[in-house]
């Protein structure tokens, strides 16, 4: 038998460079942000792709306790466990890329010069680490929980062993954790649980939980409210605005970029199709086009055009706010058109959609240009 021959596609699949998350160690958080921003800046400038990375120390909050709450001595034992996990992860960067660009960007001048460096962490056997795409989601997921500080489900009755529970207290307070072991004791129950860290290299063995210790997890679709949706829209307009007005960042000291990679990490939270999420995901897609992020933009546009093209009912405000959106990640007109169309009838709303389309009729064909979305069409 013949051997087959592999197409252009798949040529083009196995030379191409795969991007991973790398598992980074730099010893102050705030400067190392500081750097990846003016990394991104410049590889903006230069029509690259924008590094995608995750600085836990930086997006956890330090928690402060109510101090005139009624249990403001929980509360501040609570606060301090939640701080001791922050603590524990400060040296810890993900960034996103290829090996060549970790590489070369460990190689950069202002890094080699600096007294304190970004180096890869390494494993025992020498290699780096990376985290599997389907661990950082849960890693970064997790984070986004313990950053909008939400409760997790009820209390646990029954468990079992390979059950996924969610520690209540202590250092480890909302974090996943697996059971691997139950026992039978005089006072009850008791659990041994094990958190497995970066690609396996190690996994921590916790003993003598109780089911009091722990919860079960709330589902992902919990975790954004309309609040926070409010506030990441308010963000991401902004940002828009900037870059349609050719200015510079906004205000209280935090970038663009900044803002861009921070609202960026909810993107691996996955939602149901309510309103409110449909409007997230439409944030999301503007957000991916502002960074510059091919691979986020192309498979956010197949989402919401799947939306369109699926037959289920949508509101028409929902359908245009989806048009426009789509307008902006890929200069097709047509959407522009017809989400115009319903805008001017409906001016008068207060929704998303009336925000939007001021900025959206001000979009030039400079700003597709500047934004690598290289097929738009002439107005």
């Amino acid at each position: 038998m013949s051997e087959r021959k592999n197409s252009p596609t798949e040529k083009a699949l196995k030379i191409r460079y795969p991007k991973h998350w790398y598992v980074m160690f730099h010893l102050e958080p705030d400067d190392i942000e500081a750097k990846l921003q003016q990394e991104n800046e410049k590889r903006k400038d230069k029509g690259l792709r924008l590094f995608e990375y995750f600085i836990p120390y930086q997006f956890l909050p330090n928690a402060e306790p109510d101090a005139y709450a009624k249990d403001a001595a929980s509360q501040k034992e609570q606060a301090e466990a939640s701080n001791d996990l922050r603590k524990a992860l400060r040296t810890y960067v993900f960034i996103k890329g290829t090996l060549k660009e970790m590489v070369r960007l460990v190689s950069q001048e202002w890094n080699r010069q600096s007294r304190l460096q970004l180096f890869f962490r390494r494993s025992h056997d020498g290699h780096h680490i990376v985290m599997a795409e389907k661990k950082m989601r849960q890693f970064i997921t997790t984070c986004c929980e313990n950053r909008q500080r939400f409760t997790f489900g009820p209390p646990i009755e029954d468990i079992e062993s390979y059950d996924t529970v969610v520690i209540k207290n202590g250092v480890f307070k909302d974090t996943e954790a697996k059971v691997i072991d139950v026992q039978h004791t005089a006072t009850g129950i008791s659990v041994t649980l094990g958190i497995p860290f970066f690609c396996g290299e190690k996994t921590l063995q916790l003993k003598d939980y109780k089911t009091s210790d722990l919860n079960l997890p709330h589902t992902v679709e919990t975790l954004l409210n309309d609040n926070f949706i409010a506030q990441v829209e308010k963000s991401i307009l902004t940002v828009l605005a900037h870059r349609i007005k050719g200015i510079g960042d906004g205000a209280d000291g935090v970038s663009d970029e900044a803002i861009l990679n921070q609202v960026y990490h909810y993107s691996y939270v996955q939602m149901n199709d309510s309103s409110s999420h449909l409007r997230f995901r439409c944030m999301l897609i503007i957000c991916a086009a502002l960074r510059m992020d091919d691979d986020g933009r192309k498979a956010l546009a197949d989402e919401l055009s799947s939306m369109l093209s699926s037959g289920k009912v949508l509101s028409e405000t929902d359908t245009a706010l989806i048009r426009a959106s789509l307008y902006i990640a890929t200069a097709h007109v047509e959407y522009r058109a017809m989400a115009k169309e319903y805008w001017q009838t409906h001016r008068e709303e207060e929704t998303l959609l009336c925000r939007l389309m001021p900025l959206v009729t001000r979009i030039s064909r400079k700003f597709f240009k500047h934004h690598r979305i290289t097929h738009f069409i002439s107005d």
